[in-house]
């Protein structure tokens, strides 16, 4: 038997004052589209921007249906976008929020939207800086997805 572990760094931000201006404008981004998400079961507006390697910044919001799956996390929403409309560029960077959280910590991605930034991640062969941001609270900083989802699946075709 051998034991192993994994560890996750990140960055952790107390306020945007201190954070890199473009990271802060990328919050803004996800924070302006959270208030214009479509969630009225859940009452839990998200919002996710993502920053290209051209410096275009894209959002996009989760957007709920009463035929519960059907809607789409804020992630997904922008990652799809930017992935069908620009899939020349490569995504440098999304940051995540949310309007309402109890939590004392920023909200994470569902394990659907890990798994896509994962994938998206690899397929760029280019790390993709995550930003989980909480309104009035802490801002964490991950280095690339791996560190949201250790030991992804990484399907045969991409290899």
């Amino acid at each position: 038997m051998k034991q192993n572990s994994i560890t996750i760094d990140y960055i952790e931000y107390e306020s945007l004052d201190s954070m890199p201006a473009e990271d802060v404008a990328l919050i803004e981004k996800a924070v302006e589209i959270a208030r214009k998400s479509y969630s009225p079961y859940s009452k839990f507006p998200v919002g996710a921007a993502v920053r290209l390697d051209n410096g275009e910044i894209y959002a996009g919001n989760n957007q709920e249906n009463v035929a519960y799956p059907s809607g789409t996390c804020a992630e997904r929403t922008v990652l799809n976008y930017v992935n069908a409309n620009f899939p020349d560029n490569n995504i440098e960077a999304i940051a995540i929020t949310s309007l309402k959280s109890n939590s004392s910590i920023p909200i994470t991605p569902c394990g659907f939207c890990r798994q896509v930034i994962m994938e998206m991640e690899y397929s760029q062969h280019q790390n993709i800086r995550i930003i989980l941001h909480k309104i009035g609270g802490p801002t964490y900083v991950f280095h690339s997805a791996p560190a949201l989802l250790p030991l992804a699946f990484i399907g045969e075709m991409l290899q």
